[in-house]
C-alpha cells in the first residue's frame, strides 16, 4: 500500500490480484448478482486508487477496508436498484403512449407541474437532480461530475426532493 500511495500502479495491481476474489465474493453475497458484483469489485479498487493517499488502515492489511467499502457500495447499489424498480410511473405516463385524450391531458398537466417545480430549484440542484434521479448516478459519481463534495450532493438532493414532495402534496391537496 505504501508503494500504491506513491502512485505505483503495479502495487495496485498486486493488491488487486491478492484481494479481488474476496472482494468479488463479498459483493456477490451482498447483491446476489454477478454483474453487480463485478462492477462493485471494480468500483472498490477504483476508490482505493482514488483515496490511496488519505486512507488510514487499522492494521497492516488493506482487506478490512476493502470489505467495508464493498459493503457500503453494495448497500448503495441495492438502494439504487430498489428505487429504480419501486418508484416507477404508470406505464402509460412513463411511455407517453396515452390512448385517450383525457389521459394525454392529465399527463401534460402532470409534466407541466413537475417542470415548474424543478424550475424553482437552483441550477446546481437541477443538475444534481438530473444526474442522480434521472441518469441514475450515485452521489459520488454526481459529485465527481460536478466538482463538488459527496456531502453537498447528498444534502442538496435531499432539499430538492423535499421541495418537490411539498409541491406534489400541494397539487394533490388542491384537488388535482
Amino acid at each position: 500500500m505504501r508503494r500504491a500511495r506513491e502512485g505505483d500502479a503495479r502495487a495496485l495491481a498486486a493488491l488487486y490480484e491478492q484481494y479481488c476474489r474476496v472482494v468479488f465474493a463479498r459483493a456477490f453475497l451482498e447483491t446476489g448478482s454477478r454483474a453487480d458484483a463485478e462492477e462493485l469489485m471494480q468500483d472498490v479498487f477504483l476508490l482505493l486508487w482514488k483515496k490511496r493517499r488519505t486512507i488510514q488502515f487499522a492494521g497492516t492489511s488493506a482487506l478490512p477496508w476493502l470489505l467495508v467499502c464493498t459493503r457500503h457500495l453494495s448497500a448503495n447499489r441495492r438502494r439504487h436498484n430498489h428505487r429504480r424498480t419501486t418508484h416507477r410511473l404508470p406505464t402509460d405516463l412513463e411511455s407517453g403512449t396515452d390512448s385517450e385524450p383525457e389521459a394525454k391531458a392529465v399527463r401534460a398537466q402532470l409534466m407541466a407541474r413537475i417542470d415548474a417545480s424543478v424550475a424553482r430549484l437552483e441550477p446546481i440542484d437541477q443538475a444534481i437532480l438530473r444526474l442522480c434521479a434521472v441518469d441514475g448516478l450515485t452521489y459520488r459519481e454526481a459529485a465527481d461530475a460536478l466538482g463538488i463534495s459527496h456531502g453537498s450532493v447528498r444534502n442538496r438532493l435531499g432539499r430538492a426532493r423535499a421541495l418537490l414532495r411539498a409541491d406534489a402534496a400541494a397539487y394533490t391537496e388542491g384537488g388535482s
